[in-house]
């Protein structure tokens, strides 16, 4: 059975360090020297790696506070995103007053599974406060693994018209990051529709993504280092995002914590018990930056991603994926990442 460590990533590195000093002590006993001397050091370059993406989430990470009352707009692309991503803003929002309005954009494509999912978020939405008028149900992205320009050009046209009615004076949105589609193609979508007369406060919130990067994504770094902990430690992170940017960590009372995991439980069609234990972090957002309009989350041809694909075409897979587990690309363009030339319809 395997020790589970979440969101406690001193705890990896303190037993990483631990296992580098029994090997190194282990050369001390007549005969070992040469038999602990490889062992040593590869857990000492597993925990420089982990000491540096510990020092790396210190830098990066900074606690933010939600004091006022303030119009929440919350776009996701499915139920359960937008609780992962402003759970606890929306808990908060509407304990001070606010009005928070949540839309959903992409419907599940599995039969009868749309309207459980509905009532799903219905009821984790009510543990913050939120009743049926504050949610709102749409059909605006295609198939997951569809291109189609043109729904895509009507669904900016319809968010554009969302924002304008609710006149936010903050917007989440997903972060684009090449972990699924949909997320992608919201983000996207926003970015492209905001002008220089919105003066509402846009963040991103990152979820997943194949990205791998020990500046940009150290507790994923970590992640991995704990793999090599002879299989017995398995340690789960929050998401890291795939740029050179801060991550806000919102700050929440533990009564608030819990309630987002309340909520997080109420997704019982989407395996509530992992979201409870994998999801329920304090929201950690990124302060949006406008304009940028990129065509890719990330640099595919020189990404983590890319070499473990390759291996995977030379070695046995199974083994690949034990030794560098990584998502094998965006869902829904799995192979690959996102590219939004494609998505829009300019190539």
């Amino acid at each position: 059975m395997k020790l589970r460590i979440d969101f406690r990533p001193s705890i990896v590195v303190a037993l990483l360090a631990a296992v580098a000093l029994l090997f190194w002590l282990a050369m001390l006993m007549p005969g070992a020297r040469w038999i602990a001397l490889p062992f040593a050091l590869f857990y000492s370059m597993l925990l420089a790696l982990a000491a540096l993406a510990l020092l790396r989430i210190r830098m990066i990470e900074r606690w933010i506070s939600w004091d006022a009352p303030g119009r929440l707009l919350i776009l996701a692309p499915h139920e359960d995103d937008c609780v992962i991503s402003a759970g606890g803003l929306g808990l908060r929002n509407g304990r001070l007053g606010g009005v928070t309005r949540v839309v959903y954009l992409a419907r599940d494509e599995t039969p009868a599974l749309p309207e459980r999912r509905k009532a799903e978020a219905r009821a984790a939405w009510s543990v913050a406060g939120l009743g049926e008028d504050d949610l709102s149900f749409f059909d605006l992205m295609p198939p997951l693994e569809t291109r189609d320009p043109e729904k895509l050009h009507k669904a900016a046209a319809f968010l554009r018209g969302i924002i304008d009615e609710f006149r936010p004076t903050v917007l989440v949105m997903p972060a684009f990051e090449g972990g699924h589609i949909h997320h992608d193609m919201v983000a996207a979508l926003v970015d492209r529709l905001l002008t220089p007369a919105d003066r509402f406060t846009v963040f991103e919130a990152p979820e997943y993504s194949p990205y791998v990067s020990l500046v940009h994504t150290p507790h994923r770094i970590l992640a991995l280092t704990a793999r090599w902990l002879f299989g017995l430690v398995a340690y789960n992170g929050p998401p890291d995002g795939v740029g050179r940017h801060p991550i806000l960590k919102l700050r929440l009372s533990p009564q608030e914590l819990a309630d987002k995991q309340r909520m997080l439980a109420a997704f019982v069609s989407q395996n509530a018990s992992s979201l409870v234990a994998t999801r329920s972090y304090p929201d950690r957002l990124i302060s949006g930056r406008r304009g940028r309009h990129p065509r890719h989350p990330f640099d595919f041809d020189r990404s983590y991603l890319r070499f473990v694909l390759a291996l995977r075409r030379l070695l046995p897979a199974g083994l690949v994926d034990r030794i560098l587990p990584v998502q094998h690309g965006t869902i829904g363009r799995m192979g690959t990442i996102t590219d939004w030339d494609s998505e829009w319809g300019r190539t």
